[in-house]
């Protein structure tokens, strides 16, 4: 049976999601996909639903609230996102270090969102307005 509320957009994007409670837990992932619920990503830590988490995509920023998280197993290949170059590994655990972390799948409902003014951010506002059309979306201080 299908749970789902509506259609997920695969995006790819390096993400940062801090725990606003506990700034000090401040995870780096990628983003899986968009809803017009949210936006799925994956993480290397467990957050605990209704948490309230800052995500960081380029010079853009979203807040919203867990909905879920779970376990989740990584693909069998490494997306461009999880190469080493990008997520940080250092050359010495090289890239099969990945595979063998705990990843999580995590849904967070979108509830505001702050767009910068890079390349990155501006694709990421054409997938928010496609797929959230009703979701306020801010740049500079003034609606866009």
């Amino acid at each position: 049976m299908e749970k789902r509320y509506g259609y997920r957009q695969p995006v790819a994007f390096q993400v940062r999601v801090t725990a606003t409670a506990n700034p000090g837990v401040t995870v780096s992932g990628e983003t899986l996909d968009i809803s017009e619920s949210g936006i799925g990503v994956c993480l290397p830590l467990l957050l605990t639903p209704g948490s309230l988490v800052q995500l960081e995509i380029a010079d853009s920023v979203m807040y919203g609230f867990v909905a879920h998280s779970h376990e989740w197993a990584p693909m069998s290949e490494p997306s461009f996102v999880r190469n080493k170059s990008w997520s940080g590994e250092s050359e010495s655990r090289g890239a099969d270090a990945l595979f063998l972390r705990r990843f999580f799948r995590t849904g967070i409902e979108v509830v505001e969102v702050l767009i910068g003014t890079s390349g990155i951010s501006q694709l990421l506002k054409a997938k928010f307005e496609e797929r959230m059309p009703s979701l306020q979306l801010t740049c500079s201080g003034a609606p866009l």
